[in-house]
């Protein structure tokens, strides 16, 4: 990746997911040899950065594991593909951004989503699927997570660029937003970030650079970790991208919807209330000023 030579890889607590390791010694040299960036990002991301990274427990499980892939044209991601396809490792599915990695070691097969963007999105960060262009995705957010992400040694001599914490609240926010009323495992997973953020790497900078979210919370990491989290999303944003978060956010609507379907996903009964405070305290930390630097 091109930003490599001047990020160093954060180490791992634990073994990565066999079949991730896998699917990555085949994308990632066909990825670079095709000059295209990319960055894990959906569940397999959280894991990495969750469990394999801060030794977090896991979270919702899932086979698939998505990549964003920056790319120029349409033409660069199908070279792409059809370089995957010709391995015979991979297949095509029905799916425009599916592909299936079958596994020779235990027989599995495992579902790959490539998402592209940068030169083929709108402005608006959409993007619409050749030829016919009737299936579209929004992939804004994609070049934050991108810029923001973190390198991950997956094993010696391979390692990839992984969506932040902070960089994964922000594509799943954007998903919410489009499939919500479909799913709640986007609302789910942003509950994880939001109350795992400050155990993320996070609780000495909360003590010794952050002391005031922790006072004004009576020092219950979870909620001073949210907004952490909320202060954190506006340095990797830009102007645009920022004021789409927080429009999302500031409709009261949307703020009931997001906590109920929180709660949907909680274990405890009294989560309505607490649900109510994380993402309050997010909030306020999306509207701070861009003054300090993110962290992970």
């Amino acid at each position: 990746m091109s930003n490599e030579s001047h990020q160093h890889s954060v180490p791992l607590n634990s073994p990565v997911d066999p079949s991730v390791v896998r699917v990555l010694r085949v994308l990632d040299p066909i990825a670079r040899s095709s000059k295209c960036e990319y960055f894990l990002a959906g569940a397999t991301a959280r894991d990495l950065i969750l469990v394999n990274v801060h030794g977090l427990r896991p979270g919702r499980a899932t086979r698939d594991i998505d990549f964003g892939i920056a790319v120029e044209s349409w033409a660069q991601f199908e070279l792409l593909k059809e370089r995957l396809l010709a391995t015979n490792e991979f297949s095509a599915s029905r799916a425009h951004q599916r592909l299936i990695y079958a596994d020779s070691n235990d027989g599995l097969s495992t579902p790959v989503d490539l998402i592209p963007f940068r030169g083929v999105a709108s402005a608006d960060g959409i993007i619409a699927w050749p030829p016919s262009r009737d299936i579209v995705m929004n992939v804004a957010g994609f070049e934050e997570a991108l810029a923001s992400s973190v390198v991950i040694e997956i094993e010696t001599g391979l390692t990839a660029h992984v969506a932040s914490v902070a960089g994964l609240t922000l594509l799943k926010l954007a998903a919410w937003v489009d499939r919500g009323l479909e799913s709640n495992k986007d609302a789910a997973d942003l509950y994880r970030l939001l109350t795992s953020y400050a155990d993320a790497g996070n609780t000495d900078r909360l003590y010794e650079h952050e002391l005031d979210l922790l006072e004004a919370v009576d020092f219950d990491m979870r909620l001073a970790g949210a907004e952490l989290l909320g202060r954190d999303l506006v340095t990797i944003c830009d102007t645009q991208i920022l004021n789409q978060v927080r429009s999302v956010l500031a409709l009261e609507r949307n703020r009931e919807r997001l906590v109920i379907d929180m709660v949907r996903t909680s274990t405890y009964a009294e989560a309505t209330p607490f649900v109510e405070r994380a993402l309050s305290g997010f909030g306020r930390g999306l509207l701070r000023d861009n003054i300090s630097s993110a962290g992970e």
